[in-house]
Formats: C-alpha cells, structure tokens, sequence
C-alpha cells in the first residue's frame, strides 16, 4: 500500500542572518553616513516615504571600508540564500566545483527620523531584496520600527472556513528590527516597515541583487 503524502509546494524563504562584527564597526559606519548627508542634503521623496532620509541607490560603490565589509557580509547572505532554496538543483549537478556571482544591482541606506515608515512596496527586476539594521533603539519591538511583509495569496479565492483562511488569515507577518541583523527575501514581496519611535534614529541598509551560476 502506498504511503500518503501531503506536499508543501512553492515556500516563501525569508532569510535572517546576524553579523557578529557589526559592534566593531557600526560607529565608523555612521559616521560614513552622517558625512554622506552633509554632501548629499536632499533625499530621494517617493509616495511611500514619510519623515527620513534615503541615500542614492548606488551605495555599494562608495569607498569606505566599513561599509565594504558591509556589503560583503549582505553579498554572502544572498549567496546562502540561493544555494539554499536551490540545493536540490545543486546536488543533482555533475560538476560540485561551481562558481556564482552575486550581482549587487543598486543598495542604499535609510535614515528614519521620530515616526518615520515606508509603506508597503515590492522591488522589482532583481531576484532577492534586503535590509540590514546599523541603528535602532532598544525598545524596538514588533509594534516600533519592525519590517513587516504581506501575505502574497489572493485572499478573495478561499474561502472564510476550517479548511480555507478562518484560521490561518494572518494578513502580514512582522520582524523585529535589530542592530546587526540582515533579512533577505524574494523581491516580489510586499514590504515596508511600521512607524518607528525611539532616541536613537533608526537606520538601515538596503540592497538588491542578482545571483548567477557558472557552469
């Protein structure tokens, strides 16, 4: 008799990855940006911005040792994160002495001021997304400052029941924001963060990117 079987078909992996040297360098890091401020007073003003400062999207080309270490650590998180959703892919290829490139295609850095948020967006034409927290107060939690991101499914197209949604009808899933911590998830997601309130601004790093395998 054969075995019965229940599949999970098309996860969403949201990747959290905690850099263990981000003390050693958050304060040269910000002081990178304060400077980047004063030479670039104006801020890039979208519909889903309100009360921060958001760099130009070509961070990753700027020289500064601190941030290259950075992006280094964002580049090896993208890396972890495709080799992971494709490991089987991986495994059933002859050659195990393969190369990738990860492709940094544009990354910048937001400051949020008292109430500061970005309201829900996706990113678009690259494979994965990401934020990286340099600064948040302590008394940050799911309710202060946490990146959340909406449930993709059509809710219209299940039904209100035991065996639908009534049960399972989280319209948005929360994380914490945390000095140190990178999150990484497909670009498709709608994103965006709640209004944050502490002393200290908040401030992330952002990034997208592409990942290519060479045979």
């Amino acid at each position: 008799m054969k075995k019965n079987n229940i599949y999970t078909m098309f996860p969403i992996l949201i990747g959290e990855f905690h850099n263990p040297n981000h003390n050693e360098i958050k304060s040269e890091l910000i002081s990178f940006m304060d400077d980047y401020e004063k030479k670039n007073i104006s801020s890039r003003e979208g519909k889903e911005n309100f009360n921060l400062f958001e760099s130009k999207y070509n961070l990753h080309h700027e020289k500064n040792e601190s941030l290259s270490k950075i992006i280094n650590f964002i580049a090896q998180g993208f890396l972890g994160m495709s080799n992971n959703i494709n490991k089987k892919y991986i495994d059933r290829m002859e050659s195990k002495n393969l190369k990738f490139d990860v492709k940094i295609k544009n990354s910048w850095f937001i400051r949020y001021k008292q109430g500061g948020a970005v309201m829900p967006h996706d990113h678009g034409e690259c494979s994965m997304s990401c934020v990286y927290y340099v600064q948040v107060d302590d008394d940050a939690d799911l309710e202060n400052g946490s990146t959340y991101f909406l449930r993709p499914y059509n809710r219209g197209t299940t039904h209100n029941d035991f065996g639908g949604t009534r049960y399972t009808n989280e319209s948005a899933g929360f994380f914490k924001a945390e000095e140190g911590k990178l999150l990484i998830w497909p670009s498709f997601l709608m994103h965006g963060s709640k209004p944050y309130n502490g002393k200290k601004d908040r401030i992330i790093i952002s990034a997208n990117a592409d990942i290519n395998i060479h045979k």
